[in-house]
This record gives structure tokens, C-alpha cells and sequence, in this order.
């Protein structure tokens, strides 16, 4: 990977972010991102990337006080913390508070206990604009990133180490973002 990642105030090192995702099991997925525009109309202005961790045991049932919950919502949050440092690219997207996060147990990976951190990509500069090419090059980016980071898209499934198809060069998705050729 040559896109360096900025690790400071997330992970001492890669290899403990990497530790976070595999022994975290951590996954993604993208949805449109929709806002009220003030005159009652829903628009599409970006996307929401979705990280998903998992608790130790699948079956946990997390409390507002369980220090398993408080540490997966630390570990995602220095993930995306991660990104933000990393890609100039999304600073537009930054949002002064940290993203939400909730508990889900999802069909798409068999009902396990996760917890969710959603992240709003959207250019802040034109609030309400509609998602062009470089929101969706930046989505690709970040994607990009985590799978080389070993996370995976949509599932987990043990004992599966690279998709099925050809590995993206994240460089691309960031100069297409950029409008560089």
C-alpha cells in the first residue's frame, strides 16, 4: 500500500490496526446518504460507509456500561480516525463530533452481536449537492483501504483472505477523486 496512513492518537503501529480487524472481524458497506433540504424534499447528497465489529462471542447481548462495547466503539472510532488523518480527501467530509454508532445483529452476518460506526460521506463545501464522480472515487478509496487492511465487504468468512476479484490500486480511486488523469 502506498498511500500512507497517519496513525497518531489511533494505533501505536499498522500491525495493530491490522490485530483490531481480524480480531475484530470487521466489515463494511456503503448506502446513500439522504437529508431533508429544508423545503421538505429528501435528497441524496453522498454516501454512509458502514463499519461493522464484532463482540467476542456472537450471541453477546451489550449493555450501555459493557467495557466490550465501550472498546469496539474506541477501536472504530480510531479507525475512521485513521482515514481522516490519511486521506486528505475526506477532510471535506469531516464532521466535528464523532460518528454514531449502534448496536445491530444482521442477516448478512448471521445475526452476530456488532456494533455499527456509520460515516457520512458528502462534500461539507457544497452542502446538498448531488454525489458526483469524486464522492464516489473518495467511497472507493476508503473501501479500498480496508480491504487491503484485511477487512471485509459485507461478510466475514473465516479461513477467506482476498476477494474474488483483482485488487484495487487505491492511487487510482484517490486520483480520480482529484480529477487528475
Amino acid at each position: 500500500m502506498t498511500i500512507p496512513l497517519v496513525l497518531d492518537g489511533a494505533f501505536p503501529s499498522e500491525r495493530a490496526l491490522r490485530d483490531v480487524i481480524l480480531g475484530r472481524k470487521v466489515c463494511f458497506d456503503h448506502d446513500p446518504f439522504y437529508v431533508n433540504d429544508g423545503s421538505g424534499r429528501i435528497v441524496r447528497i453522498g454516501f454512509q460507509l458502514n463499519l461493522y465489529a464484532a463482540f467476542q462471542d456472537p450471541r453477546h447481548l451489550p449493555s450501555g456500561e459493557d467495557p466490550e462495547l465501550h472498546e469496539l466503539v474506541r477501536d472504530l472510532h480510531g479507525l475512521c480516525r485513521v482515514f481522516f488523518q490519511s486521506l486528505d480527501l475526506l477532510k471535506p467530509c469531516r464532521h466535528p463530533d464523532p460518528p454514531m454508532h449502534r448496536i445491530i445483529y444482521s442477516p448478512e452476518r448471521e445475526y452476530r452481536a456488532e456494533v455499527c460506526l456509520q460515516i457520512p460521506i458528502f462534500d461539507r463545501a457544497h452542502y446538498g449537492a448531488t454525489p458526483d464522480r469524486r464522492l464516489e472515487e473518495l467511497l472507493a478509496t476508503a473501501e479500498c483501504l480496508l480491504r487491503q487492511l484485511g477487512a471485509r465487504r459485507g461478510k466475514w468468512e473465516d479461513g477467506s483472505t482476498t476477494e474474488s476479484r483483482p485488487p484495487d490500486r487505491c492511487e487510482d480511486h484517490v486520483q480520480a477523486a482529484e480529477g487528475v488523469e
